[in-house]
């Protein structure tokens, strides 16, 4: 099980579209999750969510999250808009350091 989870409805919804077999799975605290496999790779299993901006609401969610699925890895995708100006759609980041990671968006 893969956890992926996004900011925004517009990040989400582009996930979603690479799942099937989509169900609806709540934590007992009323986060919603759907639980799907990735088309391309049918065995796998993934839950996905839209935590909202800020970091309170993800870090409250990821904590959902990896408790309701105890999964291998928790991934965050996004369009990454705040990043540098010459960045284009489609373009993947990955952070190779990870620097004051609670400091948010500037």
């Amino acid at each position: 099980m893969i956890v992926m989870l996004t900011a925004l409805e517009l990040e989400y919804l582009a996930v979603r579209a690479h799942l099937t077999d989509v169900r609806e799975q709540r934590h007992r605290a009323g986060t919603r999750f759907e639980v799907g496999r990735i088309k391309a790779s049918p065995r796998n299993r993934i839950a996905i969510a839209a935590t909202g901006m800020g970091n309170l609401t993800a870090a409250a969610l990821t904590e959902r999250a990896i408790a309701e699925f105890r999964p291998a890895a928790v991934v965050f995708a996004g369009i990454a808009g705040g990043l540098k100006p010459w960045l284009d759609p489609g373009d993947v980041v990955v952070a190779t350091k990870v620097y004051a990671y609670q400091g948010g968006r500037s």
